[in-house]
């Protein structure tokens, strides 16, 4: 009983902290609990698979939005290097294919096979709420990384999405000279992770009366796409000096688009993630800056707590909101990308 409510407190307490410190975007996380969290709650919510993770046989599943996408793969990474001195953790990943319903039909099957943790990026918080009260009513704690699930759960890692944006504005409005026009290259309208990075940049841009965002339109998080926006803003607008983009994946196709049309030295282009490809364009000149978030320890962290819960007693509904954990956000731009170690780019 002990060791179960260490483990609660650990969690709780850094939930409490960065809640502090982070917006919410205005979401109700309890908008998404449904019968089978109300059942959990009757029944009690506790954890019914107590045992040692360290030393019994234990299954952690990793549900991935897009498994083929570097930010996925160092999670994946980093989770694994979280168990790899224990013979008897098993983790298995699963790709979600970008799309919500392909990972509520995993998030079925894991639950059915007896899964003892779920580690998983939601496509979609509010399509995905009921698979996650049904597996926290199942005594199987969710760890939510980044897009999280829109009803209240055991933890949430993520990656500071208000204060990068923030530092994002602060960023290009020096680098502008504090006026000029700006466009916003969104990624999947909705999700926590867009609407939070886009509010910090708002947010403290609006602060800034000669600088003035002229367009903003969703890439959903792709390269590709990504480009075909640019280059609709390019046709639209004669005049633009700065360029945010949600991810680094569409600030990668922005600058793709940008150079195409030979117009590179006329904006600065912002990313977000710290993947290494936005760090080899940084270096190259072809990328002003992004936000670096240490993604290998972002899936270790997830992974440690995973395990933390599964040795717990605790009672997760006891909890009023998720618990987060914020990693610490790194502005890198071709000063301080030399900074970022070879061996924690991912």
């Amino acid at each position: 009983m002990k060791r179960g409510l260490l483990a609660l407190a650990l969690v709780v307490v850094m939930g409490a902290t960065s809640l502090a410190g982070c917006s919410s975007g205005g979401r109700d996380e309890g908008s998404g609990s449904t019968a089978a969290a109300a059942g959990a709650e009757e029944a009690g919510g506790s954890n019914g698979k107590v045992k040692d993770p360290y030393t019994e046989d234990t299954k952690i599943a990793y549900i991935a939005h897009d498994l083929s996408t570097p930010v996925n793969q160092a999670w994946l990474e980093g989770i694994r290097s979280a168990c790899e001195y224990y013979d008897n953790i098993t983790v298995q990943e699963f790709n979600g294919d970008s799309s919500a319903e392909n990972q509520v039909q995993i998030m079925s099957e894991v639950i059915n096979q007896g899964f003892d943790s779920i580690i998983i990026q939601c496509s979609d918080g509010g399509a995905l709420a009921d698979s996650v009260a049904q597996a926290e009513a199942a005594g199987i704690p969710v760890i939510t990384l980044n897009l999280d699930a829109n009803t209240v759960h055991s933890a949430l890692v993520q990656m500071a999405d208000y204060d990068a944006g923030r530092l994002v504005a602060e960023e290009i409005a020096k680098e502008i000279g504090e006026e000029g026009n700006i466009v916003i290259i969104q990624g999947i309208a909705g999700v926590s992770r867009t609407d939070n990075l886009e509010k910090g940049f708002r947010d403290t841009i609006a602060n800034y009366s000669n600088i003035k965002i002229i367009g903003s339109q969703a890439a959903d998080f792709e390269k590709e796409k990504a480009t075909t926006v640019m280059n609709s803003f390019l046709t639209q607008f004669d005049k633009i000096d700065g360029v945010f983009a949600i991810n680094d994946a569409m600030a990668e196709g922005a600058s793709l688009a940008i150079q195409q049309t030979n117009r590179l030295a006329e904006m600065v282009i912002w990313g977000a993630d710290g993947e290494s490809a936005a760090l080899d364009m940084i270096e190259a000149g072809t990328m002003t800056g992004t936000i670096y978030t240490n993604c290998w320890d972002q899936g270790s962290s997830a992974a440690q707590i995973a395990l933390l819960m599964v040795g717990s007693e605790y009672n997760y509904s006891v909890l009023s909101a998720t618990p987060k954990v914020i990693m610490e956000p790194v502005i890198v731009t071709k000063d301080s990308v030399g900074s970022i170690a070879e061996e924690d780019r991912w």
